[in-house]
């Protein structure tokens, strides 16, 4: 059996802000994703312990009175999603987040602000970095609305976490029966060549920019699934 026939873990945050190094999640989805339907479904606001900027509200729509009325803690969402996704990775089980670097990112400055174990992220499956390979010269945005349109996946609500991540447990596995050799692969294989594919394309376009006069990827940027500087290993410095 391959990785896309078997159960996945839908992940999504929607949060206060775009910096996954210091932003903090307002809702939270986590949905397991049976092959011949759904499964358990965890979905919930957060209170993140500050004021929610009026940018990221005009995003999502909660409110910072919204996520302090109905949020839980930032601890005890720390705690969830520590559990949900160190039990996903411990069991091997893949969990399918769009843009991995931001969500992942988050979650594991999250968990070390709380002083939780750090997960090692040995099964995951990024949308993204996976189309950017398989379609590469393909022109155009590759946001989730985008990808969507591109694999005849439904959106229900842009911008809403549990909207969002069932789309993207629906891309993963569109694009794994549409490309074969991507559902071939083991899933800890596929989670380290996602990696190389990620690090390939900011080469790429980090040079792309520079040389139509825009400033280059920040270093972090040159990683995936997690953005942080101290643990760069080879990424170019400028």
């Amino acid at each position: 059996m391959t990785w896309n026939e078997g159960p996945l873990l839908g992940f999504d945050l929607e949060t206060t802000g775009v910096n996954p190094c210091s932003d903090l999640p307002v809702q939270v989805a986590l949905i397991r994703s049976e092959p011949h339907g759904s499964g358990h479904r965890n979905v919930f606001i957060v209170d993140p312990g500050c004021e929610v900027p009026p940018g990221a509200e005009a995003i999502h729509g909660i409110s910072t009175q919204r996520a302090r009325h109905e949020g839980c803690p930032l601890d005890e969402a720390a705690g969830v999603l520590h559990a949900a996704l160190g039990k996903a990775q411990a069991d091997h089980e893949p969990v399918v987040v769009m843009n991995a670097s931001f969500d992942i990112t988050i979650a594991a400055t999250l968990f070390r602000s709380f002083a939780l174990a750090p997960i090692e992220w040995r099964a995951l499956v990024d949308p993204l970095v996976i189309d950017r390979k398989v379609d590469n010269f393909r022109s155009g945005r590759r946001r989730l609305d985008a990808l969507c349109e591109i694999y005849g996946v439904t959106l229900g609500s842009p911008h809403d976490a549990e909207s969002d991540a069932d789309a993207t447990l629906a891309l993963a596995r569109t694009i794994a029966h549409r490309y074969p050799e991507i559902a071939e692969h083991e899933i800890g294989e596929l989670t380290r060549l996602q990696a190389d594919w990620h690090r390939s394309w900011a080469l790429e376009y980090d040079s792309w920019r520079r040389e139509n006069g825009k400033p280059g990827l920040a270093p972090e940027e040159f990683c995936w699934p997690l953005r942080e500087v101290l643990d760069l290993k080879g990424a170019p410095r400028h």
